[in-house]
């Protein structure tokens, strides 16, 4: 993330996935940078540590770069939202489908039990499959899910609207939807395993934290004594 966060290598990947102008984004890491160098230029005054001064450019260029962490942050809480909501938006899909037999009005029953955000994005493609039935925009909304099973789903969806639907597609569609939501599964509890470890190490952590900032505080004391005794002599 840090090698990300400094070359910023997909900021207009990230622009274009949440719908935000390239000029309104730099407006908004200006104040963010401006923010907290008034903050720490006020701070250095008010403590009369003028030297810290020479360190406002680096703390503006931190600000600055606040926004394109959190677009990289919101990122991935939007994909792993979805990787949860693409299987359950499958079954619904699915099991409308098989009722009503047309890829378009299951697609916008489908959209009345899906969640946000992937809602948003759904009601986008009915919307645009209104004007015309491309496949495009179906893998555009496998695009925005993010995963490879998405596109090869999206696009057996596709392959139902041109040319209906076939009892062993919509079969090998629904295997694969089980083993997908299998997999979402065992993914989660290790997910909640990991989270388990981590927060046993937090303890151990805040312990380091507190007792190396403590540590911090006494060296600085008696250095400053130290200091004085050398001047004075």
């Amino acid at each position: 993330m840090i090698t990300e966060l400094l070359k910023e290598t997909h900021l207009d990947t990230y622009l274009s996935y949440f719908r935000t102008e390239k000029k309104k984004f730099l407006l908004i890491r200006c104040i963010y940078g401006l923010i907290l160098f008034c903050f720490f230029a006020l701070g250095i005054l008010f403590i009369k540590e003028y030297l810290w001064l020479m360190s406002l450019p680096i703390i503006f260029y931190m600000g600055y770069k606040i926004p394109y962490l959190n677009l990289i942050l919101n990122k991935k809480k939007r994909d792993l939202i979805n990787s949860y909501l693409f299987p359950q938006f499958l079954g619904s899909f699915l099991a409308l489908l098989s009722s009503s037999g047309n890829v378009y009005q299951t697609l916008v029953e489908t959209a009345e039990y899906t969640d946000d955000p992937l809602r948003s994005e759904l009601n986008n493609l009915i919307e645009k499959i209104e004007q015309g039935n491309n496949r495009d925009d179906y893998l555009a909304f496998a695009d925005y899910i993010g995963t490879s099973e998405a596109y090869m789903i999206m696009d057996m969806i596709y392959q139902f609207s041109e040319y209906g639907v076939q009892k062993e597609a919509i079969q090998e569609l629904e295997n694969y939807i089980h083993t997908l939501q299998e997999n979402k599964v065992d993914e989660l509890i290790q997910q909640k395993m990991i989270q388990m470890d981590k927060y046993g190490y937090m303890p151990i952590f805040i312990s380091l934290f507190l007792t190396l900032g403590f540590a911090a505080v006494i060296f600085f004391y008696f250095f400053q004594d130290i200091t004085k005794a050398i001047n004075i002599l």
